[in-house]
């Protein structure tokens, strides 16, 4: 049960969530954990996408809580592969006050961080991150 105690620990949940790019998109495999403390989400999750579909080149849904700060959290893509275009680097945006993810990257053409196609057939994504 809640306390009014600020220093009690009443919130604290773990669990898994699945990772989508949305539309008609088949995967090898799509899974993610997660755990909440307070309204802190630490998160990890990883996608192959077999098959793109009409699925999102850009944007992942179904992280287990939306964005409740201006602040876009921080995360980190630690592997991936079979990208639809060349990019130096990928940033995660979580400050949506749903439960999408923004993708976007650092092209090699590029000069600056933007939204960027980069999801396709094959392509594989690891990550993890924090955000309110």
């Amino acid at each position: 049960s809640a306390s009014t105690d600020a220093n009690t620990l009443d919130d604290y949940e773990e669990g898994t969530w699945t990772p989508s790019v949305g539309g008609t998109a088949t995967y090898t495999y799509q899974n993610g954990v997660y755990t909440k403390i307070g309204n802190m989400v630490q998160l990890s999750a990883r996608f192959a996408i077999n098959v793109i579909g009409t699925g999102s080149d850009r944007s992942v849904t179904g992280r287990p809580f939306t964005g409740t700060s201006p602040y876009p959290g921080s995360f980190a893509v630690s592997y991936f592969t079979g990208l639809a275009t060349s990019i130096y680097s990928i940033n995660i945006d979580s400050s949506s006050s749903t439960t999408a993810l923004g993708f976007t990257a650092l092209s090699a053409a590029g000069t600056s961080q933007g939204s960027v196609a980069i999801f396709t057939s094959a392509t594989r994504v690891d990550f993890g991150g924090t955000y309110s």
